[in-house]
């Protein structure tokens, strides 16, 4: 990838052989399969991919757009980074069904699993305090997701 690539579809289709530490590989899934045993069967293959792992409109400018905090870089669930921006824009609907038209989050085992551990990291987060308001609409997501 080159400083030139500034769309967005291409960043997310983009596949890093860096190796990352600590591993958020291990440490995604074993937050989403502790809090999901309680409601929901844990996938017996996740497939992984790169991810900006923080992906929310505080990290993103207006301006090309380009994305900032690469803290949690590295791998995650396919289409976690779309799944995380969806739900941070569950309180405003109009947003959130424009970054599902924008980035499908498709609607299969892979998609349902980004969803999963996205809701499952929000809601550790919202337990903490960390924008509780969107506890109960994720809440809501993994019950949509579970039919």
């Amino acid at each position: 990838m080159t400083g030139s690539d500034t769309d967005v579809r291409a960043a997310a289709r983009w596949r890093s052989q860096r190796p990352t530490l600590p591993d958020p590989e291990t440490r995604r899934e074993d937050r989403a399969t502790s809090w999901r045993l309680r409601t929901h069967p844990v996938p017996t293959e996740i497939d992984w991919a790169t991810a900006h792992g923080d992906c929310h409109f505080a990290n993103l400018t207006m301006s090309g757009p380009t994305l900032l905090d690469f803290e949690g870089f590295g791998l995650a669930p396919v289409g976690y980074d779309p799944a995380l921006l969806y739900a941070y824009s569950l309180l405003a609907p109009q947003t959130a069904a424009r970054i599902r038209a924008e980035f499908p989050i498709p609607d299969s085992p892979a998609g349902h699993t980004a969803l999963l551990v996205v809701a499952a990291d929000l809601l550790q987060s919202a337990s903490r305090g960390d924008h509780p308001e969107l506890a109960e609409p994720l809440r809501t997501l993994v019950t949509s997701i579970a039919r």
